[in-house]
């Protein structure tokens, strides 16, 4: 698969691109992500001096694509959260359950890793962790803008400069640009992992895999022993 035209490398460092990149799709709101947060930890850990890894924000369900938490919609995702809990042992806090009327829009908070990104693009990945911890973990509301000053300052990131930005048009239009950039990858499910070696792309994961389960197929693509 040829990088498409209209990707761009590196979104989440903004540098110039190494011959390796490791592409991860992923949304702050969607479980499987938060429980593949420990196995992207570990590939920017032990793969930081060989591949540059980039951020997309895939778009689980924002804007018109929301939906209002009722009953039935949350009995859905009580079973997923539990899946997801019991196969990858990341915390979770269930009281958000016990909202009313939640309007589950996931685009707020991938506008602000995407403000981020562009404020500080070399805390993107941390701010994103961040935002899963919060939502989570600790069931924060991380659809209003508020919910985000705990991460910018654990980031040392500054409040007013990104809230200057968060509210731009041009950023949202960025964020839906990210939108299209998953699609343009051909991903249909987060959290994706794809591979580049110049200007060849490879699907390695799409939806969770553990990082003993990853390591074998990234290593062989990058020709790595």
């Amino acid at each position: 698969m040829k990088v498409p035209s209209s990707y761009r490398p590196n979104a989440m460092k903004g540098l110039a691109p190494k011959d390796l990149e490791i592409i991860y799709v992923g949304d702050p709101m969607c479980s499987w992500c938060w429980g593949f947060a420990p196995v992207v930890e570990k590939l920017l850990v032990d793969y930081q001096d060989i591949a540059d890894l980039s951020l997309i924000l895939g778009g689980l369900r924002p804007g018109d694509a929301s939906i209002v938490m009722n009953d039935d919609n949350k009995a859905v995702m009580r079973s997923h959260w539990e899946k997801v809990e019991g196969s990858t042992g990341q915390p979770f806090d269930y009281s958000f359950f016990g909202w009313k009327n939640f309007l589950y829009d996931t685009e707020p908070a991938a506008r602000a890793v995407v403000t981020v990104r562009a404020v500080a693009p070399e805390k993107a990945y941390l701010f994103f962790k961040s935002l899963q911890e919060a939502f989570y973990a600790r069931a924060l509301d991380i659809t209003r803008k508020e919910s985000y000053l705990e991460a910018l300052d654990s980031q040392g990131i500054d409040q007013a400069q990104f809230m200057d930005h968060f509210e731009m048009e041009s950023t949202r239009e960025a964020t839906y640009a990210d939108f299209s950039k998953s699609s343009d990858l051909g991903v249909t499910g987060f959290p994706s992992v794809l591979l580049r070696r110049g200007e060849e792309l490879r699907l390695l994961s799409a939806g969770y895999r553990s990082y003993e389960h990853l390591v074998p197929a990234l290593n062989a693509y990058f020709e790595l022993t």
